[in-house]
């Protein structure tokens, strides 16, 4: 009886690795970076993300809130103002500003202006918001594409996308 039960152990103990094992393979592995791309975009843009962005814009505001870790970087060229709001927020007004930003850690970048063009890589949200209106004789509020996607209009009311890789199937 002893040999009995010492079979079904094994094969019980073999039996649950498989279905952990199984379990494991099922489950998406860590997300990969995303990216996001505006062309000519008029509105407010908003990024939270761990990654990097470069960018410009024709006139407007740009707000940017870091970790104050050693690991990050943030160029701003062509500011006519600059204000510190917090350790951690500074706000940066002008025309024809240019900017590179990157962190290992959360950055939070809000871009409030018009002519925005710009690049993004890596993991977080993105929020867009155009300024078309109609009544002013704005009908186009700039494109913007998710992951290598087609160009898209920036959406007219505040929408969030997740800048994450779509996941792969395979």
């Amino acid at each position: 009886m002893g040999r009995v039960r010492l079979i079904l152990l094994i094969v019980g103990a073999v039996g649950a690795l498989a279905i952990a094992a199984a379990a494991s393979a099922a489950r998406p592995g860590p997300a990969e970076d995303g990216t996001l791309s505006v062309r000519d975009g008029r509105g407010l843009i908003q990024l939270r993300l761990t990654g990097g962005v470069i960018g410009r814009f024709g006139s407007g505001k740009l707000t940017v809130t870091d970790s104050l870790s050693d690991t990050e970087t943030v160029v701003v060229r062509g500011a006519d103002r600059v204000r510190d709001l917090t350790a951690r927020t500074t706000v940066y007004w002008g025309t024809n500003i240019r900017f590179r930003i990157a962190d290992e850690r959360k950055i939070t970048i809000k871009i409030n202006a018009a002519k925005i063009n710009l690049s993004a890589v890596g993991l977080g949200d993105v929020w867009l918001d155009g300024r078309g209106d109609p009544d002013e004789g704005v009908y186009f509020d700039g494109s913007y594409s998710l992951n290598g996607g087609a160009y898209k209009s920036i959406p007219d009311l505040r929408e969030h996308f997740d800048l994450e890789a779509p996941p792969t199937s395979g």
